[in-house]
C-alpha cells in the first residue's frame, strides 16, 4: 500500500494503456478499468515553431522527366512512322474506289455479253428444274482483263492501307486519344462480315481528336464507300438479266466511287496533321518540365 495515497498501488488517474494501444487507460487505484482516451492532438513535428523544409519550388524528380522524355520519344517514333507513310497511303486508300468505278465502266461496255451469260444461267436453272441436262454454252462470259488487272492493284493498295491503319490507330493511342478498339482489331474487323458495316469506321474515325471537324469527313466518306461497295455489287447482278435497271442502279454507286476516290486521301492528310500538332504540344509540355 502507497504510503501517501491508502492504495495498494499508483493512485487513480490516466496512465499509458498497458495494452499498447495508442491512448491512456484509466486507472482506479486498484485495476485497471475500460475506460480509454485518445490524444487530444497528434504530436507536433520535429520542426514544431518552425517551417517545414522545403526543396526548390521548380524541382521535378529525374524519374518525372526521364518518363515524360521516353514516352515523348516512343509517341514521336510512332507519329514518324505513319507520316511517312502518307503519300502512298493517300493513294493506296483511293484504289478501292477506282477498282468499284472500273468495275462500273466494264459492266457498260460488257453489257451485251453480260445478259447473254445471264440468259444462260436462267436456261441452266430451268432445265435443272425438270431434271435435264442443258445445252452447253459457247458465248462470251463478259470477263474483263482490265477489272483483273486493276483488282490486283487493288489488293496491293488494300494490304498497305490496313498497314497505314494501324499506325494510324497506334499513333493515336500513344498521344492519348480515347478509342473504343484496338489498332489490330480495327484493322481485322475489314474483313468481318457484319461488323465491317461500321466498326472499320468507328476505328479510322478515333484517330482525330474527338474536336477535329474533319471527322464528319471520315461519316461521309464511309457512307459514300458503302453505297459504292454495295452499288457496285447489286449493279452487276442486274446486269445479268437487265440493261436498263443495271444503268439505273450503277449512277449512284459511280457517283459514290468518285466521292470515295475525292474524300479519302484527305482523310489521310487530317489524320497525319492532328497527329503532328498533338505531338508538337507534348514536346512543350516536356520542355517546360525540364525547365
Amino acid at each position: 500500500m502507497s504510503e501517501h495515497s491508502g492504495y495498494p498501488g499508483a493512485p487513480p488517474g490516466w496512465y499509458p494503456d498497458p495494452a499498447g494501444g495508442p491512448g491512456q487507460r484509466w486507472w482506479d487505484g486498484y485495476a485497471w478499468t475500460e475506460a480509454t482516451v485518445l490524444p487530444a492532438s497528434p504530436p507536433p513535428p520535429p520542426w514544431a515553431g518552425a517551417p517545414p523544409p522545403q526543396g526548390p519550388a521548380s524541382q521535378v524528380a529525374p524519374w518525372a522527366v526521364a518518363s515524360e522524355r521516353l514516352n515523348t520519344f516512343t509517341t514521336s517514333g510512332l507519329v514518324d512512322s505513319e507520316v511517312r507513310m502518307t503519300p502512298v497511303a493517300r493513294l493506296a486508300v483511293a484504289m478501292p474506289g477506282v477498282y468499284y468505278l472500273v468495275n462500273l465502266i466494264a459492266q457498260r461496255v460488257n453489257a451485251d455479253q453480260l445478259r447473254a451469260f445471264g440468259h444462260q444461267m436462267r436456261i441452266v436453272w430451268d432445265y435443272s428444274q425438270r431434271g435435264q441436262t442443258p445445252p452447253p454454252y459457247h458465248g462470251p462470259n463478259g470477263f474483263s482483263p482490265v477489272s483483273l488487272l486493276v483488282g490486283l492493284v487493288t489488293l496491293g493498295a488494300v494490304v498497305v492501307a490496313c498497314i497505314w491503319q494501324h499506325r494510324a490507330a497506334s499513333a493515336a493511342r500513344a498521344l492519348g486519344l480515347p478509342s473504343r478498339r484496338s489498332p489490330a482489331w480495327g484493322v481485322g474487323a475489314w474483313f468481318v462480315p457484319v461488323v465491317n458495316l461500321w466498326v472499320p469506321y468507328s476505328a479510322i474515325r478515333d484517330c482525330l481528336p474527338s474536336d477535329d471537324p474533319h471527322k464528319q469527313r471520315v461519316l461521309r466518306w464511309w457512307i459514300a464507300w458503302l453505297v459504292a461497295a454495295f452499288g457496285s455489287g447489286a449493279a452487276g447482278i442486274c446486269a445479268l438479266f437487265s440493261t436498263g435497271t443495271a444503268l439505273v442502279v450503277s449512277i449512284p454507286a459511280a457517283l459514290a466511287c468518285l466521292a470515295v476516290i475525292a474524300w479519302a486521301p484527305g482523310i489521310v492528310s487530317a489524320i497525319a496533321a492532328a497527329h503532328r500538332e498533338l505531338v508538337a504540344r507534348q514536346a512543350l509540355g516536356t520542355g517546360a518540365i525540364r525547365s
